[in-house]
């Protein structure tokens, strides 16, 4: 019988600072999602990354200490559960378009990092917000330049 209030403090400690790193590199992606006026904003983000790195921390306490399981486990839990969030954020509008695959593709991308946050990969962590940050800053700073571009030439 594994005995879970014997995990040490200094491992619960270490996800839960993981945690809040996660969150806070989280709330950074979402901060520009509520900039550009999509919705899934900084709480959602925050929440996202701060849920995937407490899963896997966990995950990985339960297989490096406890001996019990796969910690693969808590990483296809965290992409099926991302997978149905980020499904109900796609819609399809009138004319057969479709809006918010973007917001759901960030929110899948939130949580990879916050997986990578929670398995002790800080720094890579943080490049990540970096990367994604610049994505979803520079194109949409190209689209609204090709956007201009279309409708002066119209």
């Amino acid at each position: 019988m594994i005995r879970f209030h014997s995990i040490d403090i200094w491992s619960q400690f270490t996800i839960g600072i993981n945690c809040v790193i996660a969150v806070l590199l989280g709330s950074v992606i979402g901060w520009e999602r509520d900039r550009a006026g999509k919705s899934a904003g900084a709480r959602t983000m925050g929440l996202v990354a701060g849920a995937c790195s407490v899963i896997v921390g966990i995950g990985e306490v339960m297989d490096t200490i406890a001996k019990l399981g796969d910690p693969t486990r808590a990483l296809h839990a965290v992409i099926t559960g991302i997978g149905f969030l980020g499904a109900g954020l796609i819609f399809s509008g009138k004319r057969g378009s479709v809006y918010g695959v973007t917001t759901a593709a960030t929110v899948f991308a939130t949580a990879a990092m916050g997986v990578a946050v929670g398995l002790g990969f800080q720094v890579l962590g943080a490049i990540f917000t970096i990367v994604i940050f610049a994505v979803l800053r520079s194109t949409q700073v190209l689209e609204r330049t090709l956007h201009l571009r279309e409708v002066k030439d119209e």
